[in-house]
């Protein structure tokens, strides 16, 4: 039977009502977060407080050096992940999803973002189902769900079926009638669960966290020692703080940040010629230390697809 589908003016008014077929971003992508980032690593702390503390007894020269360390350090970061993000953003806008429908009686291709509950939907080989549906029509119809179940095997479905948003046809040809959009889909379930995920420290954060406790302490029992020494000798009080001061300083590796993101980006770069794009530092490094991948087989990695390569 021929599907007649909503009108026009039936879609915008639930398109207002339902809102756009479209998952909310987990991450917003703004410039100044992005700056703000960069002054996360306890490092970074300790060399913001040495360069205040250096500015105060009026070494001006050596707190304008660590300083322009960390200015430099934060100017090359925020480039590197600026630039990744701005990719992504781009890679959005072209790779922009597109879903087959039926309004007033016509088949029309829409932006996936602007499937509606009601709409009738056409599926057909190689295209991802728009929104979670029922099978008002099919014709040897066979879906590949592994994006939500890992297993590459496409599931045959059939007249009254329920299909999923994000699942792709593997075979044959069918209509469907959209149920839920956006964040109401099984997809957007998933999505809403993962933002309740913490995010854990990456090896790197964990080896420089335990060196800034480790140099934190170290250098307050030498600054001690010396502040001690220096009144049981009877110094000058300002010369033994400027004394223990310039020690603290002086151990402090203002470089070691500078050169862990210079080769955190030569790192991102290799990688973005392997046609990758790393949308964090700190995450190159992270892939580095990678020694294991556990799958069960192919699909659950790759596209899930078959095709001639020769």
């Amino acid at each position: 039977m021929e599907q007649v589908g909503l009108s026009d003016r039936e879609a915008e008014e639930r398109l207002i009502k339902f809102g756009r077929n479209e998952l909310k971003e987990t991450r917003e992508f703004k410039a100044i977060k992005i700056f703000l980032s960069q002054f996360s690593s306890p490092l970074i702390y300790i060399l913001v407080f040495a360069s205040g503390i250096t500015w105060l007894i009026g070494d001006v020269v050596d707190a304008l050096v660590i300083a322009a360390a960390v200015i430099l350090n934060t100017l090359l970061g925020f480039y590197q992940e600026y630039k990744a993000e701005r990719g992504l953003a781009a890679l959005k806008k072209i790779l922009t999803p597109k879903a087959k429908v039926i309004r007033d009686g016509q088949r029309q291709v829409i932006d996936a973002a602007e499937v509606v509950p009601g709409d009738i939907c056409v599926l057909e080989v190689g295209e991802r189902v728009p929104a979670d549906g029922r099978i008002i029509e099919a014709d040897s119809l066979a879906v590949n769900e592994a994006v939500l179940t890992g297993e590459s095997m496409a599931v045959p479905q059939c007249h009254g079926a329920t299909v999923y948003m994000g699942t792709t046809i593997a075979a044959g040809i069918a209509q469907m009638k959209a149920e839920k959009t956006g964040q109401k889909t099984k997809f957007g379930q998933i999505a809403a669960s993962l933002k309740e995920t913490k995010e854990t420290a990456t090896p790197l954060q964990q080896q420089l966290a335990g060196l800034s406790k480790k140099l934190t302490w170290v250098l307050g029992v030498i600054c001690l020692g010396i502040f001690g020494l220096g009144l049981w000798r009877g110094d000058n009080l300002a010369e033994i703080f400027t004394t223990s001061v310039a020690v603290a300083v002086a151990a402090i590796p203002e470089g070691l940040v500078i050169a862990l993101t210079v080769i955190l980006s030569l790192g991102m770069q290799r990688i973005l010629k392997r046609k990758a794009l790393v949308r964090q530092l700190l995450a190159a490094e992270t892939l580095g230390s990678v020694t294991v991948i556990c799958c069960d087989k192919t699909g659950t990695l790759t596209e899930g697809k078959m095709k001639v390569v020769k």
